[in-house]
């Protein structure tokens, strides 16, 4: 599965450059910016926050460094890397940070684009593994064939055959079914490596949906779709997960 969208985060602490790496995303139909920073603390959180997929890091920001940053991150990807900087002599410690690229500042737009195009190699290298992986895992795996819900007096079981949809709740997660909805304490992520991907699918960062409840995918703004589901509910699909839907749609 290709990857669809690539998102973006620019962490710089001058203006101008992070004007100019905007300007020359724009014109890459299949990249978002989902955010900018102008230290390296507030990059370190726009990463855990956002989760982009690849990062554009100057190296000398205030509070943090970007090798600082990544450092704290550590991560083999995503995100994936490239340092942005005018000093040369920090080249050596970027890769051995496994950073995708090192742009020297002032850069050419093709040399821009020749590392864009890296860094996003990378990605679909990364995502293939993972899917992959989870495949591999789904045939292994016992996944929960039912919930339980602890209450005042009672302790009830959900089927997770009659689960329409999970909605993330902060630390908890609704569980929709066609009779009500029941919360447990338990983060989406979590519920997610618990239920068959072969029977739900993530389609948001706070929705996983039983593949066959899915009626209808409507366009909508941005790239991304309305999933109208059976039971009259309306669920976003967020262009960054909208990939996982390609099994449906095919």
């Amino acid at each position: 599965m290709s990857k669809e969208t690539f998102r973006i985060l620019i962490a710089d602490d001058e203006p101008l450059a992070r004007d100019s790496i905007s300007i020359l995303l724009e014109k890459v139909s299949n990249c978002e910016i989902v955010a900018t920073a102008s230290n390296g603390q507030d990059a370190f959180e726009k990463v855990l926050i956002e989760e982009p997929d690849i990062v554009f890091m100057d190296i000398q920001m205030p509070h943090l460094t970007g090798v600082e940053v990544v450092e704290k991150v550590n991560a083999s990807g995503p995100p994936f890397f490239v340092f942005v900087t005018a000093f040369e002599d920090q080249a050596i410690k970027a890769f051995e940070l496994n950073a995708v690229d090192y742009l020297l500042k002032p850069f050419s737009d093709d040399r821009f684009y020749k590392s864009l195009n890296k860094a996003k190699a990378h990605v679909k290298t990364q995502s293939n593994s993972v899917k992959t992986a989870h495949l591999a895992e789904s045939a292994s795996k016992n996944y929960k064939e039912q919930f339980t819900i602890k209450s005042t007096g009672k302790i009830q079981f959900i089927r997770t055959l009659d689960i329409l949809f999970f909605s993330s709740s902060g630390n908890y997660t609704e569980i929709h079914t066609s009779q009500g909805k029941h919360l447990i304490r338990s983060k989406i992520s979590s519920i997610e490596q618990e239920v068959d991907p072969k029977y739900f699918t993530r389609i948001h960062r706070s929705a996983i949906v039983r593949n066959t409840e899915i009626k209808e995918l409507q366009t909508y703004f941005n790239g991304e779709y309305i999933a109208l589901l059976h039971c009259g509910k309306e669920l976003k699909v967020s262009r960054s997960y909208k990939s996982r839907l390609d099994s449906l749609i095919d």
